[in-house]
This record gives structure tokens, sequence and C-alpha cells, in this order.
């Protein structure tokens, strides 16, 4: 398989090649099924599994139920705290074709829709799981964790191979936000694999805050929390997670609590006494930003990736705020101004800095930060701008915005959302339904001034530029509108790239098959 790897075709290819000869096919059968997707549902037959031929061949397989929210639950679950429990993933047969595929290293489990009141795995099936013999990858997509509280005497963790990656991601607006049940399962797993971890995603909410310092984390690289910022424990970040001496990535997407009183989150609040405990960190990524922290006058010059800005964006909360009931929104912080921005990037000493992302509603001290990061951060390659208007505003001054950005000569793109005048807004279609709708097409004024907008940028930019992003509600998503630039610097339309599951809607199936 070595010549069939060097050639890193892809699965178009290599359904074409392995119809040449039985000898090639053979060659790319890890490369055509490789990554496979198990569609699953409460009625399920065993000729429905993967065929056992193909076994030897899957690294990552997504698990894929079909349970419905409309599901009718039998009296016996009713002490669940969540509204449905997936059994389809309790199949006996499943669980023997997963413990023999020898190669099978990541495991994702994503139902086909996610549920908005919660769709959970027992610890049973999670165990079950994590004692795949060579499973050191697990994802769980808008699927909860144990909404059935643990049984004292249930099964305990009991892992074959070290489990180095663990993500567990859930829609942005859910309710219940936490369970204990969940807290409890998500402590029993960090325990068992603190050791082997290198990647953690969790929602913050029922992450186990108080058990996560008291743990060693000699191998964790990669930290993201994203949900609500927490009132307890009380310790700093900067303290909290000071045992991740080897951490790279830090990614902390937080929600401030609607009772804050808070200029922002502060890893290393001002007046606080504590080291620096992350010497090899290369990427941060902070929201609502405190411009008093002291973390960004210690981050290493070293840093490549720099990301302060709200989370979510704003322009995804307006999504947010048309898709759910009142009753399920939380009070939001606005956009920092260009002046708070300005005082962080001015006390950070990073001149070889790759990335950085910034949000803002624009004032007169715009142009200031705009000048401020190209003078100060020269090897940019990639810059995220997110610009909303001032109230009453409809105009953008574009060139006052691409001028101060022009000596970035190593700028090799930009993404951008200018909250552009008549740009499609969310509608809401129906109190009762949990979805909304966007206008599918484009109006051809907008079409135009989405064009004039990167036309413009394009020609204002270095030479260096190579794609312009544009962040748009566009069919029933978030989606970034990508422009290249041929060598004449004329812009024209490639793709759209969804921007994320930022949404709470249902996730687009990601056939691996």
């Amino acid at each position: 398989m070595s010549t069939c790897s060097h050639l890193q075709f892809g699965r178009d290819t290599a359904i074409h090649l392995s119809c040449t000869c039985s000898r090639l096919r053979k060659l790319a059968m890890p490369v055509l099924f490789g990554r496979c997707r198990q569609s699953l549902a409460r009625e399920f037959s065993d000729d429905s599994l993967v065929p056992c031929t193909l076994w030897p061949h899957i690294r990552t397989m997504t698990l894929s139920c079909r349970c419905f929210a409309s599901l009718h639950l039998p009296d016996e679950l009713a002490r669940q705290d969540s509204n449905m429990i997936c059994y389809a993933l309790t199949i006996p047969s499943l669980y023997h074709a997963l413990q023999n595929m020898p190669r099978l290293s990541e495991a994702v489990v994503r139902p086909e829709w996610v549920h908005k009141r919660g769709h959970g795995l027992t610890w049973e099936t999670l165990c079950g799981l994590l004692s795949l013999p060579h499973l050191s990858h697990l994802v769980l997509d808008q699927v909860n964790v144990c909404p059935i509280p643990p049984d004292p005497e249930a099964l305990p963790v009991n892992p074959c191979a070290p489990l180095t990656r663990l993500e567990y991601c859930l829609p942005n607006i859910r309710y219940p936000y936490s369970q204990p049940s969940e807290v409890d399962a998500l402590d029993r797993i960090l325990r068992s694999f603190h050791l082997s971890l290198e990647t953690l995603s969790l929602p913050s909410e029922p992450a186990p805050l108080y058990t996560i310092p008291l743990l060693d984390w000699p191998r964790l690289r990669e930290l993201r929390l994203r949900g609500i910022y927490w009132t307890s424990p009380h310790d700093p970040i900067v303290k909290l997670f000071a045992c991740m001496h080897n951490l790279r990535v830090l990614t902390l997407e937080l929600m401030e609590q609607e009772s804050a009183t808070r200029s922002g989150i502060a890893l290393w609040p001002s007046g606080t006494r504590a080291s620096y405990p992350w010497p090899y960190l290369d990427s941060l990524s902070v929201s609502h930003p405190d411009p008093d922290d002291e973390i960004y006058a210690h981050l290493p010059s070293t840093m490549r990736t720099l990301v302060i800005r709200p989370w979510p964006h704003q322009c995804i909360r307006r999504g947010q705020e048309v898709s759910c009931v009142p009753e399920e929104l939380r009070s939001y912080s606005p956009p920092p101004s260009p002046s708070v921005l300005l005082r962080i990037l001015s006390r950070c000493y990073m001149p070889r800095l790759h990335t950085l992302g910034i949000e803002y509603r624009s004032d007169s001290t715009e142009l200031s930060l705009l000048s401020h990061i190209a003078s100060n951060f020269g090897l940019l390659k990639t810059l995220e701008l997110h610009r909303y208007r001032s109230d009453g505003d409809m105009k953008i001054p574009m060139r006052n915005i691409a001028r101060p950005l022009a000596s970035l000569s190593n700028l090799r793109t930009l993404k951008i959302h200018l909250d552009l005048p008549g740009a499609p807004v969310p509608l809401y279609e129906h109190p009762m339904k949990r979805y909304f709708l966007y206008a599918r097409g484009l109006s051809a004024e907008f079409e135009d001034t989405l064009l004039k907008a990167a036309t413009m940028l394009a020609r204002m930019l270095g030479p260096s530029l190579q794609e312009i992003w544009q962040l748009l509600h566009h069919d029933f998503d978030m989606k970034w509108r990508i422009f290249d630039m041929d060598g004449e610097r004329k812009v024209r339309m490639r793709a759209h790239v969804p921007y994320g599951y930022a949404v709470s809607m249902p996730l687009a199936t990601q056939d691996d098959v």
C-alpha cells in the first residue's frame, strides 16, 4: 500500500483505479474503505452491517443513528434526564464488528438529526466504545453523554488502548445545558485517560472543572472549551489549567453569564499572583477578551495564532435568536470597540504571528487598530476580521479598511464579515417549529455588492493576497463565499464553504463511505 499512500489520490480516483485489475483493487481498498459510515436504527438487522470483508481496511467509523425526537418513550425510561436514549447503538452485533476491525482507530457518533432536548448514550455504551482495542480518537457530535445516571456498580472504564483525542460537541443553545449524570461520566472518563489524552474538547457546562486541576496532563497539547463561562470554581484560568505544561493550543469559546459584571473574560486577572504556565503555547483563542488581562503581556513571542472576539459571532447569534423561543436565549455582551482590541494587541509581542482573528463594532479608533496590526504583525498570512456597523451607519468605508492593511506583504487569505447593508437575514417560519428559513437565493443587487467589495479589497491589498472569504447567511446556514484572484488581480467567485455547526440545526451528513 506504500505506493498508493505516496500517490495520495482521492476516492474517485481510487474507484477508477480499483476497476483495472484485482491487484490494484486490493491496493486501493484502504483508500476506498478507510472511512465508513454505519447507519443505525432501533429496528436493525445484522444484514445492514458493513460487510466483514471490509473490516480489515476501516480506520474511521461514523455511527449515525436514525432516532427521531418524536419517538415515544416507554414508562421504564421515565427516570432519565433526557427525552431519549440511543438504543440503536446498543446492538451486540455492532460491537462484535467494531471489536474485529483491526485498524479502527477513530469512532465518531453523530445522529442524523440534532435532538433539541437531548439524545444520549448510556454509560455501558460509552464503556463499549472506549474498550475498543485500537481506539485512539472518540468524537461525540450532537449526542449527550449519559443522560441516565450511571449505576454505582456499572462497569468502570477499562481502556484497551490509550485514548489520545476526545471531542464532545453539543449545540450552542440547548436545554438543559448540563446534567449531573453527564458531569459524573466525564469525570470518570478523564480520570481514566488524562495521562494519554493529547486533544480534549468539551462543552464548558458539564466539564468536571474541579477534577481537571487535580490530574496530570503530560501529553495534552490542545484544550478547547465551548459554552457558558462558569462561576465556580473561582480560580482564574491561568491557575485552573496550570497543570497542562505542554499545551500548544488553548481555545476558550465562552459566553458570559447573564449576571456578569466583568469587562470581559480574563485568564490572568489584573493583580492576581501567578506564574505563566504554558511555555509552548502556539495558538490562543479567547472570547470576550478583557483588556486588563495580564496573559497578553506574557504570551510567547513564538505565538502563531491569536483570536480575540466574542463567541458566538454576533451574526451567528442573530440566526440563533430567530430559531429559538425567547426563554431559551441568553443575553450577550456586544462586540468590543477597536480601542479595546488595540489595548490588548499593544501588550502582545508576537513577531511571528501568522493568523489573527478579531471582531469589533466600528468607531473612530478603527484606523488606529488596523494600522497597529499592519505595523506589528508583518508576517500575517491569514486575517479574519468581523466588523459591525455603528447604529444608524449605512455605509462601509472600504478604502479606509483596506488602506492600512495594504502593507501586509505576506497576507494570503482575508476572511471578512462587513455587516453589509442589504444582506439576507434569517426568517422565522413558525413559532412551534424548530427550524428557520433564509431566502435561498441572493438578490442580484447584493451579489453585485459582494463582488464590488471583494474587487476593491483585492486591488488595494498587496499582491500576496490569494483569497477573500466573505461570511453571509445563505441556503439555511452561515457560509463563507470564497473569491480567488487571477494573475491580473481580477476577482472570481470560486465556492461556498460552510462556516461550521455554529447554528443549532440538523447536521449535514458527512458520508465517508
